[in-house]
């Protein structure tokens, strides 16, 4: 509850900071890399080498398609809907796709089976606009693709 204004205090009393300590000391953490590769002694020969190389985990390559959708600051597709003219128009937009434009804009159509009319690009933007809110249905799509 506050204090009416004739008994509020003109100025905050000033305390020296010297009476403050700090409170929380956070921990420092430092790493040492190092180059040097152990080598394996002659003692532990013991275990037997496969004869095929160990397949290492690493990440597929993505397929080769003539175009790329990236990924915004938080790690997730440029897919946004968009309401115009009042809430009477419904839109879809794909942002952020990067090579031929043209061809992600006919796998988008063939997928979701839309119409000409449906589906176009920004030539200034390069975004993909569809009407009516298909994010879910579009963000399934460049999931099974590979984005």
């Amino acid at each position: 509850m506050l204090l009416p204004r004739v008994l509020r205090p003109l100025a905050a009393s000033r305390t020296p900071l010297s009476l403050f300590s700090p409170r929380f000391i956070l921990p420092v953490r430092t790493r040492c890399l190092s180059t040097t590769i152990e080598q394996p002694s002659s003692s532990d020969s013991t275990t037997p080498l496969p004869s095929e190389p160990i397949a290492q985990s690493q990440p597929q390559a993505p397929s080769q398609l003539p175009y790329f959708v990236g990924r915004n600051n938080l790690n997730s597709l440029g897919i946004y809907q968009q309401k115009k003219r009042g809430g009477n128009l419904k839109v879809t937009l794909v942002k952020n796709a990067e090579g031929d434009v043209k061809a992600l804009k006919a796998d988008i159509k063939e997928a979701l089976q839309l119409d000409d009319g449906d589906i176009s690009i920004n030539s200034v933007t390069r975004h993909i606009v569809i009407r009516g809110h298909k994010r879910v249905q579009v963000l399934n799509f460049l999931t099974t693709v590979g984005f």
